[in-house]
């Protein structure tokens, strides 16, 4: 061997950023780099010479690989414990003789505490968010109004014992009810009486998310997919629900060619992100909810069928709140007590309050009672509500849109069929926008029309000059 070489080797091993020792045939330390110095906490002086089997039979570390490697002949692994806390990786090498004996075992040893302490943060990370997802769903099912508070009618008991079978399975399931009837409720009381009630529950409004956004937000996109989209990539909505539950308000919202991947999460359980091309498996609970015909919306070409029939397996009909009269007092006594102890308002729902509160229609269902015992608790002058501090009709869901048509812009000899009516369609369409606050999907749930279908209409109509909004 160059003798220049040999000059200099014991600093280069001590160039290295992991620890040496090197030890001869019968495990005796015959040198230590700089590295293993600072690891250990103890000087090269103080080690060479000593066997390893010695140093583990004085405490000072827990377990040694050079025997095993002299005795194998073959690279051998471990973790030592130092007395002085520290975790170290090692890895060792026999080095032979011209002859295959084992004169020699190099040790190249890494220190692994800081990523053994990483794992156990992470470790503590994942059963706190446990916690809080066990937490967060009982407390959003508390703060909705959990229905066994005040079920006692026999269409919401029969709802829930139906529910309750459902629960215990995997299949999807549709909720299908009115305007405010509780269907976000539902679906979390369905997740909560699950096998899968200890993992997240994540929400989907399929009617607020822009068009634009909505694929993403529900698969997920990888680093670099789009403009504007994160180095690191992003998890989508489903895969936030591993192991629990996506609940998809509103499904017939969800754009078409979002219905067909929908379609085969159901079908297969795997996702693409956006810009990706490998398929990844979620296993997640699916429950979709709408106030829309189903039915008529896939006569009409704006829902896929076959996503339909997936999902009309299990259906539940949440009653409205005038066929299940007997809950109104115990519904209407829940939320006018939540209402109370959160403004520090203590007040009396009287006996004659809650009788016209009966004889109501409830258009708007649990939502509006809810509401209005809200406003009661805020506005109401005296400390009892009587009949006629109530708003009855006033958070109840807007009557369908009429315009009003005069005789005389159907005079003839101006505007021709198709004007008029672009002219009509124009003004129905701003009355709606206008009246659901631009909101643009309530517009087209309001005019029951598909909002592709809506916005179609608006550019149609731009092209012809009339502007919508």
């Amino acid at each position: 061997m160059d003798p220049f070489f040999v000059k200099y080797i014991e600093q280069v091993f001590d160039a290295f950023q992991d620890g040496i020792w090197i030890s001869d045939w019968n495990s005796k330390c015959l040198f230590v780099n700089r590295k293993y110095e600072e690891l250990s906490g103890f000087s090269k002086e103080w080690m060479i010479g000593r066997k390893a089997t010695s140093i583990v039979a004085e405490g000072i570390f827990d377990v040694a690989v050079n025997p095993d490697v002299i005795k194998k002949g073959e690279h051998v692994s471990g973790v030592q414990k130092l007395s002085n806390g520290r975790l170290l990786s090692l890895d060792g090498y026999p080095i032979f003789d011209s002859g295959g004996n084992v004169v020699m075992c190099i040790t190249f040893i890494r220190d692994i505490s800081t990523i053994t302490h990483m794992e156990d943060k992470l470790a503590q990370q994942k059963d706190l968010l446990n916690t809080l997802i066990r937490i967060n769903n009982t407390a959003g099912l508390r703060s909705a109004g959990d229905d066994s508070d005040f079920i006692s009618s026999p269409a919401m008991e029969a709802f829930i014992q139906k529910a309750r079978r459902m629960a215990r399975t995997d299949v999807p399931i549709l909720l299908l009810g009115e305007t405010g009837v509780g269907k976000d409720v539902m679906a979390k009381r369905i997740h909560a009486m699950s096998t899968r009630s200890d993992q997240p529950f994540i929400k989907v409004d399929c009617g607020s998310i822009s068009s634009s956004l909505i694929e993403s937000e529900l698969f997920g996109y990888v680093g670099g997919a789009f403009s504007g989209a994160s180095r690191g990539g992003r998890i989508g909505l489903i895969e936030a629900a591993a192991g629990g539950t996506v609940f998809f308000d509103e499904i017939g919202e969800l754009p078409l060619e979002l219905q067909t991947r929908l379609l085969r999460f159901l079908q297969e359980g795997v996702i693409v992100r956006v810009g990706a091309n490998t398929p990844r498996k979620v296993d997640a609970r699916v429950i979709a909810a709408t106030n829309k015909n189903l039915e008529k919306a896939v006569a009409a070409g704006g829902f896929r069928s076959d996503l339909y029939y997936r999902l009309k397996i299990a259906v539940l009909n949440i009653p409205p709140l005038r066929e299940r009269r007997e809950d109104i007092p115990l519904m209407a006594k829940f939320f006018f007590e939540h209402f109370s102890r959160r403004y520090n308002r203590p007040m009396e729902l009287t006996a004659k309050a809650q009788e016209a509160l009966l004889r109501y229609g409830w258009p708007g269902n649990v939502r509006e009672l809810k509401n209005m015992m809200q406003e009661l608790v805020v506005t109401c002058p005296d400390n009892a509500v009587l009949p006629e501090h109530l708003s009855l009709g006033k958070y109840a869901p807007p009557a369908a849109v009429q315009p009003e048509i005069r005789d005389e812009e159907f005079r003839f000899g101006g505007a021709d069929y198709h004007e008029i009516m672009r002219g009509l369609e124009c003004r129905m369409l701003k009355a709606a926008i206008g009246q659901c606050g631009g909101n643009m999907a309530a517009a087209s749930r309001l005019l029951k029309m598909d909002r592709s279908t809506m916005f179609r209409k608006i550019r149609d109509l731009e092209r012809h000059g009339l502007k919508v909004v």
